[in-house]
C-alpha cells in the first residue's frame, strides 16, 4: 500500500532536505588542480606566494631611479623570466619588458613612447605621475585564502590557484548519480515508437545534468511498470548512488509503484507530495547511505524539480551552495491565475531592459518552452495575480541566461 502522507508546502520540503542530509558529506580526495574542475574544494585554500612575487614592470620601458628627465645611460635590456645583471646607479637606466624585475632602486618605469633614444643615452620627453611598477605582494600575500571551503572550482578557480603555486587540492568525491525512468510507455530509439509508445526524454535529460553538475552516473536505465522490476532497479541504485533520481510512477495510478518499492527497499519515506506547480507528485526517501527523489514523469516537471530539490540535496552532500541564482526583477506583462494554492514556476524570459517576459507554456508535458527560457518566475501560494510592474522571483538557472 502506497504511503498516504499530506502534500508538503515548498519551504517546508526545502528545509528537510537540509535537516536531512545535513552531516552526510562525502568522503574527501586529493586531485591536481588541473583535473580539479566541477569538484568542491574541501577546505579553505591560501597562498604560499605572494603576487606578484617581486615589483615588475607594468609595460615595456626604461626602469630609472628617479623622477627627472635625464639624461639616462641604458645599462642592459632585462626580458620577462630574466633579471637584470647591472646595479641602477643615478644618470642610469635599464630597458625592461613587461613582467621583467625591476631593479633595486627602481622609482619608476617611463614606457617606451615616452622617451627619446640617441644611442645608448635616452630622455623622458612626456613624463607621467605613474610609476608603472606592479608592487610585490600588491594583489596577494603569503597567507591569504585564495579560495573558500564549498566553492565548486571553476577554470578560472584553477587558473587562481595554480597561480599562487597549489597544484593538489583536497576536494570532495564526486557523487554517484543513479536515474531510473519508469514507464511502459518509453522507448529510447525511434524504431520502437509504435502506437502509446513515446521517447525516453527523461532519463537522458537528468543524466546529462547530473555529469552537468559534475557527478558520476553510475546507471541510467528504464524500468517497466512492474512492482518486482522498479524494486530490483530500486535495490541496485541505493546501493550502488548517494542519489538515485526516479521520473515517472510516483503519483497513485494503477501502475505507480515507486512508492511501494521504496517501502519494500527499506526505506524512510519522508514526503509523496509538494505544494509546487509543476512537480506536485514529488517523493523523498532517505537510506542511511542514500537520498530517492521520485519526480513527476511530465518533463519540465522532471527538469524543474531536479533544479530545486536534486541540487540542493547535491549541495549539502558536497558541502557546496545550491546552484541556481535568484533575482528580483519587474514583470512587463499582468499574470493571473484560477488557482492560487501552491507555488508556481512559470518558464520566463529576461529582457535586455531586466524586465520579467512570460514564455508560451503549455503545461509541464511542453519542454520545448525551455529553450527560449532563462528561467522561471515565482508566483507565491495565495497569489493569484501579479500586476505589471510587480517585482517577483526569477530562479535563473545554470547556463540558461541567453
Amino acid at each position: 500500500m502506497k504511503p498516504d502522507r499530506p502534500t508538503i508546502q515548498l519551504a517546508a520540503a526545502f528545509d528537510l532536505v537540509d535537516r536531512l542530509l545535513a552531516h552526510r558529506l562525502v568522503p574527501v580526495e586529493t586531485v591536481s588542480v588541473r583535473n580539479a574542475v566541477g569538484r568542491t574544494l574541501a577546505a579553505d585554500q591560501t597562498s604560499p606566494l605572494d603576487l606578484p612575487p617581486f615589483d615588475k614592470s607594468a609595460m615595456d620601458g626604461y626602469a630609472l631611479p628617479d623622477d627627472g628627465p635625464g639624461p639616462y645611460r641604458v645599462l642592459e635590456t632585462v626580458a620577462a623570466g630574466s633579471v637584470s645583471t647591472a646595479p641602477l646607479t643615478p644618470g642610469t637606466a635599464l630597458k625592461v619588458m613587461t613582467g621583467a624585475p625591476v631593479p633595486a632602486g627602481t622609482r619608476r618605469v617611463a614606457k617606451i613612447e615616452d622617451v627619446q633614444v640617441q644611442n645608448d643615452q635616452i630622455t623622458v620627453v612626456r613624463p607621467e605621475r605613474a610609476t608603472n611598477i606592479c608592487v610585490r605582494a600588491e594583489d596577494v600575500r603569503v597567507g591569504d585564502t585564495i579560495i573558500r571551503a564549498g566553492t565548486v572550482l571553476t577554470p578560472l578557480d584553477v587558473a587562481n590557484l595554480i597561480a599562487v603555486g597549489v597544484t593538489l587540492v583536497a576536494v570532495r568525491r564526486r557523487l554517484r548519480l543513479a536515474v531510473l525512468a519508469t514507464g511502459d510507455e518509453i522507448v529510447d530509439t525511434p524504431a520502437q515508437l509504435t502506437p502509446g509508445k513515446i521517447m525516453n526524454a527523461n532519463g537522458p535529460m537528468l543524466a546529462a545534468l547530473g555529469r552537468q553538475f559534475g557527478m558520476e552516473v553510475v546507471t541510467e536505465q528504464t524500468v517497466p511498470d512492474e512492482l518486482l522490476a522498479t524494486l530490483a532497479a530500486m535495490r541496485a541504485a541505493t546501493a550502488a548512488a548517494d542519489l538515485v533520481v526516479l521520473t515517472g510512477g510516483v503519483s497513485v495510478g494503477d501502475f505507480d509503484f515507486v512508492q511501494d518499492a521504496l517501502v519494500a527497499s527499506g526505506l524512510t519515506v519522508h514526503f509523496t507530495q509538494a505544494a509546487v506547480k509543476p512537480g506536485r507528485p514529488l517523493t523523498l526517501a532517505t537510506s542511511p547511505t542514500c537520498a530517492v527523489f521520485g519526480l513527476p514523469g511530465n518533463p519540465v516537471s522532471a527538469y524543474l524539480m531536479f533544479h530545486l530539490f536534486v541540487l540542493r540535496a547535491a549541495a549539502r552532500l558536497t558541502g557546496a551552495p545550491a546552484p541556481g541564482r535568484e533575482l528580483m526583477l519587474p514583470l512587463d506583462f499582468k499574470f493571473t491565475r484560477r488557482k492560487a494554492d501552491r507555488t508556481e514556476y512559470r518558464p520566463a524570459h529576461i529582457t535586455p531592459t531586466g524586465s520579467v517576459r512570460e514564455l508560451e507554456f503549455h503545461g509541464s508535458a511542453h519542454l520545448t518552452a525551455l529553450t527560449a527560457a532563462d528561467g522561471f518566475f515565482v508566483i507565491p501560494a495565495g497569489t493569484a495575480t501579479l500586476p505589471r510592474g510587480q517585482l517577483v522571483t526569477v530562479l535563473v538557472l545554470p547556463g540558461s541566461w541567453r
